[in-house]
C-alpha cells in the first residue's frame, strides 16, 4: 500500500531525490543498491563508466516515489497535493477505520518491506542475493530488519540462512555472513565461525575471530567458551596476516582474566616490531597490571558496532 510520510512536502521530498543523485555521482555504494532494489531498470539506472544512459534527477525522483510505495513520481506528487487539499488519498480516504488507525512513517514501512524481503531469500536459501542484499546494508537497517525478524519469527531461519553462507565458495559471501553474525548470531553459529579462523582468506579470519569475540552487538552472548582464548592466541601469535594478529591481539586485552592471555600479550610486546601490535599488547598490560582491567567484550578496541 502506498504510503506518504506525515506532513507530506513536495519540496522536501524533491530534495531527498536530489541527495539521492548527489550520492550517487559520488559512487556511495548504498544508494546504488537503493536505485538497485527500486528502479525498475536498475541496469542503466546503475550504469557506470559511461555504459548505458545517464542517471538523471529524473531517475532519483522515481526512486524516492518507489520507495513510498508509490509506481511513480507523478503519482506520488499526486498524493502530495491531495493531501494538502484535505482530499485524502486512495483507501485511507474511503475506509474510515482504515483512517484511524495511527500513522506509519515511510521509514517503518521501508523497514518492514526490507525484512519480508530478506526473510523470503532466508526461506529459499538463495544464500548469495542474501548476503549481498543485507551484508551492504548501514548499521541501522541491520538492527531495524534484527528487531522485525525477531518479532515475526523469521529470525531463526535467517540465522540458519547465514550459517549457511559460512560454507559458500564465494569469499565475499562467508565474509558477509560471518560480519552479520556479529549482530545476529546465537549458540548455533559459534562452531561454523570457529570453522573459519583456517580459511584461506585474511580478512575472513578476521571478520569471524571478531564476531566469536564480541558479545556486545548480540541479542544475546554467545556460550562461554574456554577454548576461545586459545584460537585468539594461535591467531595473534602465528597468523599470517597483520591485520588478523592485530586485531587478535586486540581481542586478547578483553580477555586479560585469563593467564593465557596476559602471557601472549607478554610475548607479543617481547617479539613484535609492528607499531600496532606493541601498542594494543602494552596497554592491555598496563590496564591490567594496574587493575584496571574492565569488563570488555574482546575486540573492543576494534569494534566498529
Amino acid at each position: 500500500m502506498p504510503l506518504i510520510p506525515p506532513s507530506p512536502s513536495l519540496e522536501q521530498l524533491k530534495n531527498q531525490a536530489k541527495d539521492l543523485l548527489r550520492a550517487y555521482r559520488a559512487a556511495d555504494s548504498r544508494v546504488r543498491l537503493r536505485i538497485q532494489t527500486h528502479h525498475p531498470r536498475p541496469a542503466a539506472g546503475a550504469s557506470t563508466g559511461g555504459r548505458g544512459r545517464a542517471f538523471l534527477l529524473s531517475d532519483a525522483l522515481l526512486v524516492v516515489a518507489r520507495e513510498h510505495g508509490f509506481p511513480s513520481w507523478s503519482k506520488l506528487q499526486a498524493s502530495v497535493e491531495a493531501v494538502a487539499r484535505g482530499v485524502g488519498t486512495g483507501a485511507a480516504a474511503e475506509d474510515p477505520a482504515q483512517s484511524a488507525k495511527p500513522p506509519t512513517s515511510s521509514r517503518q514501512w521501508f523497514i518492514r518491506e526490507l525484512a519480508a524481503e530478506l526473510a523470503g531469500l532466508a526461506r529459499r536459501r538463495e544464500v548469495e542475493q542474501l548476503a549481498r542484499r543485507f551484508g551492504r546494508l548501514p548499521l541501522r537497517d541491520i538492527l531495524s530488519v534484527r528487531a522485525v525478524m525477531v518479532g515475526s519469527g523469521e529470525y531463526s531461519p535467517l540465522v540458519d540462512a547465514l550459517i549457511e553462507g559460512l560454507g559458500h565458495a564465494n569469499p565475499r559471501v562467508r565474509f558477509d555472513c560471518a560480519h552479520l553474525m556479529d549482530h545476529l548470531a546465537d549458540e548455533r553459529c559459534a562452531e561454523p565461525l570457529r570453522r573459519l579462523l583456517d580459511d584461506p582468506v585474511p580478512r575472513v579470519r578476521r571478520v569471524a575471530l571478531h564476531s566469536l569475540g564480541c558479545d556486545a552487538c548480540k541479542l544475546t552472548p554467545l556460550p562461554a567458551d574456554d577454548g576461545l582464548v586459545a584460537l585468539t592466541i594461535e591467531r595473534a601469535l602465528a597468523d599470517p596476516s597483520i591485520n588478523v594478529r592485530r586485531h587478535a591481539t586486540s581481542g586478547l586485552g578483553g580477555r586479560c582474566s585469563d593467564p593465557r592471555a596476559v602471557a601472549a600479550l607478554q610475548t607479543l610486546l617481547a617479539r613484535e616490531t609492528d607499531p600496532a601490535i606493541r601498542r594494543n599488547a602494552r596497554r592491555a598490560l598496563r590496564r591490567h597490571q594496574g587493575g584496571g582491567q574492565r569488563a570488555l567484550p574482546a575486540d573492543a578496541g576494534d569494534c566498529a558496532c
